[in-house]
C-alpha cells in the first residue's frame, strides 16, 4: 500500500471510496455522486498538500484531507482533518492510521501544534478510533462532537 497526495484526476475514481466508507454511517453522508464530487474538490482544493490518497495496486482505497491553515474560533489556528475514509472491505487492516500518521506528519510540518475534526455524534466506531490516538473530545453542536489532538502533549 502506498499513501501519496491526491490528483486532481482522480476525484471521479474517489466517489465509490467515499459511497463505501460510508455505506454504514449514512446519516452522516453525501448522497448524491454530484454531491459527493462538489464536496470531494472542496476537500482537495482547500490545502492541495494536505489531500492523501491510500492506494494499493491501481485501486485506491481510501483518502485523507487536512487543513494546515484552519482557524477556529475557540482554538485559532488548527490542522483541521475533515475526512479520513477507507472503502469499507480495507477498514481495521491499518489503512486509516496510515492516512492518518501523512496527515499529522503534512500538520507538524506546517507549524500546527494541534489537530481537529468534527465527528457525527452517533459514530461511535470513529469516535473510539480517535480516542485511540489521542483525541479528546471537547465540545458539541447539534450532532457533532468537536474533538482535538494537542501534537506537543
Amino acid at each position: 500500500m502506498e499513501i501519496r497526495r491526491g490528483r486532481s484526476g482522480e476525484i471521479e475514481k474517489l466517489i465509490e471510496v467515499y459511497q463505501s466508507g460510508y455505506s454504514s454511517m449514512k446519516r452522516y453522508a453525501y448522497h448524491s455522486p454530484e454531491r459527493i464530487k462538489e464536496y470531494l474538490l472542496w476537500l482537495r482544493e482547500g490545502d492541495k498538500n494536505g489531500f492523501f490518497v491510500a492506494q494499493e495496486g491501481t485501486q485506491l482505497i481510501g483518502f485523507a484531507s487536512i487543513h494546515t491553515q484552519w482557524w477556529d474560533r475557540k482554538e485559532g489556528k488548527t490542522a483541521e482533518l475533515h475526512e479520513i475514509v477507507v472503502k469499507a472491505e480495507y477498514q481495521g487492516k491499518g489503512v486509516g492510521k496510515s492516512l492518518f500518521e501523512k496527515a499529522k506528519d503534512y500538520a507538524l510540518s506546517e507549524g500546527r501544534d494541534k489537530i481537529t475534526l468534527w465527528v457525527g455524534e452517533k459514530n461511535s466506531r470513529a469516535r473510539e478510533w480517535y480516542k485511540k490516538l489521542g483525541f479528546e473530545e471537547i465540545g458539541k453542536s447539534g450532532e457533532w462532537i468537536r474533538m482535538k489532538l494537542d501534537l506537543f502533549k
